[in-house]
């Protein structure tokens, strides 16, 4: 089943390549915690998942300086140590008191049966993106060549560029990753009103994560993953700075927010995987009232693919652009937006039902 949700990731990534210098690393040992509730699924700062896989990596990059250390080599030699044991190893050290022994294995059976069965088809013929200068020209999935590429493939400003050569360093340096790292690590950007600590602010800049993380292990690397941060993070300092108290369930900046991310999520991975981590992994794991998962849903549709190509335009790049197209297009609300008088107590059937009637290409919301 794996093998079939996953085809794409395993197909169209490829595994990082990334810095060599021989230290001895050691990892501070923490015992098993009985006090993690094992019935949960837990959730992760989304930059700590990202250093750990990409640890991962450089433990097998001959080019990083991690790699010639002692405790590389000890794993390497350890025929049964994957990512994924790896991951859930490093997390019950770093958080015991939510990670426990067989919680990966429990997130990727929850994830994988999520996935109605009408749409795993999905996952072994991808919606490819088409640039609109030429319609014969399919992009497939950008892969990993460097950092440097990624920096300029996401675009990423002066301040996103910072904390991504930070977060890679502390990944592929000799030392191995503690908490304590990201203690001082912020991120501010004046042309957004931004400033945010990493782990400290009730508001991180990166979400946290848990049902993504069996796209990374499925063969999707590191980048991938950082690429989904990456594009939830900016949906939503954008989104607060477009619309300032108007981000709640059901608002203006709630559909902007969608519409945002799905653009990136597709330019980024692919359509198909768009649609698994917002319409799946984001909606349907949540306690969502009908009117705000229908909303969000029909807005994440119109953003990856209805108006896709309105919204990024002929520009591959510019993330900023895009977003500018996208809030032109919710502040017209006479030609683009259709309102549902909704609320938290209107029953599922007749949300669905004016949902099903309403134009695919026309964004939705129910509170002013």
């Amino acid at each position: 089943m794996r093998k079939n949700l996953f085809i794409i990731i395993i197909l169209l990534c490829i595994t990082a390549c990334k810095p060599k210098q021989l230290i001895q690393p050691t990892i501070e040992e923490k015992p098993f915690s009985a006090q993690a509730d094992t019935s949960k699924i837990p959730e992760f700062p989304a930059e700590v998942i990202y250093i750990l896989a990409r640890e991962y990596e450089a433990i097998h990059n001959e080019t990083t300086p991690k790699y010639n250390t002692q405790m590389a080599e000890l794993i390497r030699k350890d025929s049964s140590s994957t990512m994924s044991l790896y991951l859930e190893k490093r997390l019950i050290q770093l958080y015991p008191n939510l990670a426990y022994k067989g919680m990966m294995k429990k997130i990727t059976y929850i994830s994988q049966n999520l996935i109605p069965e009408k749409r795993k088809k999905d996952f072994s013929r991808p919606t490819l993106e088409i640039d609109i200068k030429d319609e014969q020209e399919k992009h497939t999935l950008h892969p990993y060549i460097s950092d440097n590429d990624e920096i300029r493939f996401l675009n990423m400003t002066d301040e996103e560029t910072k904390l991504y050569r930070k977060l890679n360093l502390l990944a592929d340096d000799s030392t191995f990753f503690s908490l304590n790292n990201l203690q001082h690590l912020s991120i501010t950007d004046s042309s957004f009103h931004l400033k945010s600590q990493l782990l400290s602010d009730s508001v991180p800049f990166f979400l946290k994560e848990n049902l993504t993380i069996p796209i990374l292990l499925a063969g999707g690397g590191s980048y991938i993953f950082y690429r989904i941060m990456q594009s939830k993070a900016r949906a939503e300092y954008v989104s607060e700075h477009l619309y300032p108290e108007k981000t709640k369930y059901g608002m203006q900046g709630d559909a902007f927010r969608h519409l945002f991310v799905n653009v990136m999520l597709k330019r980024y991975t692919t359509e198909a995987l768009a649609w698994l981590i917002m319409d799946i992994y984001w909606e349907k794991v949540g306690n969502n009232a009908p009117c705000d998962l229908l909303m969000d849903l029909h807005n994440n549709n119109v953003g990856r693919s209805t108006q896709y190509q309105t919204f990024r335009g002929n520009n591959l790049y510019d993330w900023q652009q895009w977003a500018k197209n996208i809030k032109y297009f919710v502040d017209d609300t006479t030609k683009n937006a259709t309102f549902k008088n909704w609320d938290r107590t209107t029953p599922l059937f007749i949300i669905r039902q004016e949902e099903n009637n309403t134009d695919k290409k026309s964004y939705l919301y129910w509170k002013k």
